[in-house]
């Protein structure tokens, strides 16, 4: 706690004294509280009168310290629920530390619960033995009892709540609460107990069969059995005993046909052979063990120790129980300081085969990526820590993939670039060298020519580069244009005002419609301008080769901007328009009636104005719309194809109504085609 909250708890306390606790191994003398500034506030002894330094015999003080008190306590409330009164003792067999058993007993059953693995479980006896999580259980034992139980504690604020797992071969263990737990005359019983005694009493079902059955003979039916369990064991469970005594129930097997027969030896000798490298293992597991005695390395005993655990725990020579003997004595012997340090390197360990098991899941889900982007940072990092965690439990090839990560990691991300694969598919990439037409492929990794899920950034900038370049193409025709419009505006004379006029003074507001107008015209010009198809009759619109999309006379033009939905232009190109218009052969209808008309408006006096007036402002007026056979017209809703539910032209968009995507959709469509 802080020092300011250590001045409320001794205010709240202050008629309290607080003693170190034996039940968790302490010494038994008062305890005081410290204050600090600079780090927590916690208890410490009182200073012995005669300065000498106080030595007490607790030596864990981490969270799990005092599980065993927690456990007894959700013991006997969960037992006074069932109507019974149960006694407890933390009992220290063979100079177990207190805390490490739990013995629970009440009128009609009794519990053992090994929070550790200082004392090894007895199974066939009348108290029934509950594992912790570090408790070791081999597969024979798992086999042979069905199941067995497990604890755990988990923290839930400043309390540990207990909670009862049932672990089963081949099964993953079940956690529940102590509340849905009972007491059966079997013991200590959960849910999924009652799952697993159901299927393995259950009689198995009959098989059907439409026609006649062929009758088996009983020899040859028990030595196929036979035959199927001997697999099982050796490939499924690695059971030594049930080899064992799955072979010898062939070897007394009589009354067997010829081919069967061979097929049982067969099998029954590659069975005897896996024996003899199960005993070559196990005779090295014990060396390692005794060796690992002899040198006095409680780390690597403890790790021996669980292997023989797990695949040894039966059928020891006596040569074998000596050694076995002889470690456990070793490790019981150690002080806790030394034994505290083995568990932290076993965490250590553990903690490192996880990481390990994290990178390889990681390169796993990296193996389609050939490239560092933004999207992949998290787990790129992830990588990089664990690889530090797993240090030498990495392969070779796994440590250099991992490298490679780094070093992409090392560089700046690189975006992915977004374009559509129709465009990019038509180019070759320069990376992977794929062709026209073909995905790129992945360059690096594991998975190297495989196809890759996206284009290369490098396939993909030469498109974009293409349409910048076409951009800026078009951004100076454009201001060209512009120039050359202005500068025959300047050139065109102005008409000449008769002598005896005399203009009046127009009002500012005046001025200002008039310049308004003025713009206005002149926009109206330069759009008139820019609409080329205007311009070009459209009898002369394909008369000429595309220098765009190469497409041939009295052929439509690709649609490769996307302005409409179909695959061709509606309207040329205006490259194509361009080349028709600057071509001296066209056919240019109305040219003598438009040059009648500006000859007669340049001759014609311009009006004598009687006053000065504001004039009426007019509406603007718009252009016709070619509606015979062209599509620069104003298009409808239902003239097109919805973009959201794809119902083609004069149809009624489902379920109900006109989308509003539909109606957005006719009015860009507009716009594109009015240019």
């Amino acid at each position: 706690m802080e020092a300011i909250e250590l001045d409320s708890f001794r205010r709240v306390h202050e008629d309290d004294t607080f003693w170190c606790g034996t039940l968790l191994g302490g010494c038994g003398g008062q305890l005081t509280t410290k204050l600090y500034t600079d780090r927590a506030c916690h208890f410490a002894h009182y200073p012995d009168p005669a300065g000498l330094p106080h030595v007490c015999g607790r030596r864990s003080r981490g969270v799990d310290s005092a599980d065993h008190l927690y456990v007894r306590s959700a013991a006997a409330a969960w037992l006074a629920g069932c109507g019974e009164q149960a006694t407890f003792d933390y009992t220290r067999t063979e100079g177990a530390p207190i805390g490490s058993i739990v013995d629970v007993r009440w009128r009609h059953g009794a519990l053992r619960v090994h929070l550790d693995q200082a004392v090894a479980p007895v199974w066939d006896c009348a108290v029934e033995p509950v594992l912790g999580t570090m408790v070791p259980v081999d597969r024979d034992t798992l086999i042979r009892r069905w199941y067995v139980h497990r604890i755990r504690l988990n923290s839930v604020g400043t309390a540990r709540h207990v909670q009862i797992g049932t672990e089963a071969f081949a099964r993953p263990i079940e956690w529940f609460a102590l509340d849905e737990c009972e007491m059966t005359e079997r013991g200590l019983s959960t849910p999924a107990i009652e799952k697993i005694v159901q299927a393995r009493t259950a009689p198995r079902p009959s098989l059907w069969s439409p026609g006649k059955a062929r009758k088996v003979a009983e020899p040859e039916a028990r030595a196929r059995a036979l035959l199927r369990r001997l697999v099982y064991a050796r490939s499924r469970i690695e059971s030594v005993p049930v080899v064992k005594q799955v072979c010898a129930d062939i070897e007394n097997l009589t009354d067997v046909d010829g081919e069967l027969q061979e097929q049982l030896e067969t099998a029954v000798r590659y069975a005897r052979a896996w024996l003899v490298e199960q005993g070559e293992e196990r005779r090295k597991l014990f060396d390692n063990l005794n060796k690992a005695v002899a040198e006095q390395k409680p780390g690597r005993v403890r790790r021996l120790l669980m292997c023989v655990n797990a695949t040894a725990a039966e059928d020891h020579t006596d040569a074998e129980s000596a050694v076995y003997e002889r470690a456990t004595t070793y490790f019981e012997s150690l002080d806790d300081l030394i034994r505290d340090a083995v568990e932290a390197e076993a965490d250590t360990e553990k903690a490192a085969h996880r990481a390990a098991a994290r990178v390889r899941n990681a390169l796993q889900r990296l193996r389609g990526y050939d490239a560092y982007t933004p999207n992949l940072r998290s787990q790129v990092e992830e990588l990089a820590r664990s690889a530090v965690l797993a240090g030498e439990l990495l392969t070779r090839v796994e440590a250099r993939r991992v490298e490679v990560w780094k070093k992409r990691a090392a560089r700046r991300p690189q975006d992915q670039l977004r374009v559509a694969r129709r465009y990019w598919i038509q180019r070759s990439c320069p990376r992977c060298n794929a062709q026209q037409g073909k995905a790129c492929v992945l360059v690096e990794g594991p998975n190297s020519g495989k196809p890759r899920k996206d284009g290369h950034n490098e396939r993909m900038q030469l498109e974009l580069d293409e349409r910048k370049a076409a951009r800026e193409l078009a951004r100076q025709q454009k201001k060209a244009r512009q120039e050359v419009e202005a500068s025959a505006e300047r050139m065109q004379p102005a008409p000449e005002a008769h002598e005896n006029e005399v203009s009046p003074a127009r009002p500012l507001q005046e001025q200002r419609l008039q310049s308004g107008r003025k713009g206005q015209a002149h926009e109206a010009r330069v759009k008139a301008a820019a609409r080329l198809h205007h311009q070009v009759p459209r009898g002369d619109w394909y008369r000429m080769t595309c220098p765009r999309c190469y497409a041939g006379p009295d052929k439509l033009c690709e649609n490769d901007d996307r302005v409409g939905p179909s695959a061709k232009r509606q309207l040329p190109h205006d490259e194509r328009l361009r080349r028709v218009l600057e071509s001296s052969d066209r056919s240019v209808p109305g040219k003598h009636q438009r040059g009648a008309r500006e000859e007669r408006r340049h001759q014609a006096p311009p009006p004598v104005r009687a006053e000065a007036r504001l004039p009426r402002p007019r509406r603007r007026e718009r252009e016709p719309q070619e509606t015979a056979g062209s599509a620069a017209r104003t298009w409808h809703a239902k003239e097109v194809t919805c973009p959201k539910c794809q119902v083609g032209p004069d149809l009624p968009c489902v379920p109900r109504g006109l989308h509003h995507e539909r109606v957005e959709w006719a009015k860009e469509f507009t716009r594109k085609l009015w240019g």
